[in-house]
């Protein structure tokens, strides 16, 4: 059962995903400004889901069982897809398939060979995409090291009642939610001031400050070999830091492959970046196994000092 309902939770992501994502590019024109703006909000609609999943599937399951709050999810899903054929009229005219489209040049762009910079972006999607692995890699250790960390070496006692360690799962979507617009606000008035903002240069410093947020649990672990146990602030700063890196680097990214996948190839690459997302949980799960040998601080510290140093050296060679 455990097998089955996982496959089928696989399938209806690989099929939902991507095609979703692209349907939210189709909104905007080529070279509308508002494209980056209009994902992050896209972005802050998933993350209300996550932050009261978090809060509420996840206390029924450790409270109540693993059953109900399973149980739960699957009731949130089918109102979800009741809201999305409920709301489906409105986007009629967005994310069709280009063959049976009703405009010549959409229909014509299913049979022309790629140009020569449709080629080049998809090498540079390609590159990119390393960028995304190695993000991943890191940032999903929320789901895993980071809980355990959560759940077994740190103090959550507040006012007498211990916090449960599943809430500390909705702190990203939380800071999502209050930081989304800020952080969308405040690149587009960079970009309007003339200032380096390209999509590329937003992936780059997400990184950096994301694996900056590792330094607060490299300082909780270390707290926790001192004393036997850790605070619960280290971790509100660190999804704090990890916040504020996915805000740049995830939409970002999502509306970066719309802007330069062909548009026939749309939602495959788009199908690319979430399997490279894929690559990146795999390696968070290595890197998580690898702390049983070498300790969580050790682990803490690699992760930070790679990710910072990585995203430094790709800044210097985006600029030669």
């Amino acid at each position: 059962a455990f097998y089955t309902g996982l496959g089928l939770v696989i399938l209806g992501v690989g099929l939902l995903k991507p095609n979703i994502s692209t349907l939210v590019g189709g909104l905007y024109k080529e070279g509308d400004i508002r494209r980056d703006k209009g994902f992050t909000i896209f972005y802050i609609g998933i993350n209300i889901g996550a932050f009261l999943s978090s809060l509420i599937v996840g206390y029924v399951g450790e409270v109540h069982g693993w059953h109900y709050g399973f149980g739960l999810a699957g009731i949130g899903m089918a109102l979800g897809l009741l809201q999305y054929l409920l709301g489906q009229k409105h986007l009629k005219h967005v994310g069709n398939f280009l063959g049976a489209s009703e405009v010549k040049e959409e229909k014509e762009a299913m049979n022309k060979p790629l140009t020569k910079i449709e080629k080049d972006r998809v090498v540079v999607l390609f590159i990119s995409f390393l960028l995304v692995i190695v993000f991943w890699g890191a940032f999903e250790q929320a789901g895993g090291l980071m809980n355990i960390y959560a759940k077994e070496k740190t103090a959550r006692m507040l006012m007498g009642w211990e916090v449960p360690a599943s809430w500390f799962q909705s702190l990203n979507a939380m800071f999502i939610i209050f930081l989304g617009t800020s952080v969308a606000a405040y690149w587009a008035n960079r970009k309007l001031k003339g200032k380096v903002s390209t999509s590329l240069f937003k992936m780059i410093i997400g990184l950096i400050i994301m694996g900056t947020g590792f330094f607060f649990m490299t300082a909780a672990a270390g707290q926790y070999e001192s004393t036997g146990s850790s605070a619960m602030y280290w971790l509100v700063l660190a999804y704090l830091f990890h916040t504020v890196g996915e805000l740049c680097i995830s939409p970002v990214a999502l509306s970066y492959i719309t802007k330069l996948a062909p548009v026939k190839y749309a939602s495959l690459m788009m199908g690319v970046y979430f399997a490279m997302t894929g690559f990146g949980n795999k390696l968070a799960g290595l890197l998580g196994e690898a702390s049983e040998s070498l300790g969580e601080y050790t682990i803490f510290t690699g992760i930070a000092v790679f990710c910072v140093a990585f995203g430094s050296l790709i800044m210097i060679f985006r600029k030669k």
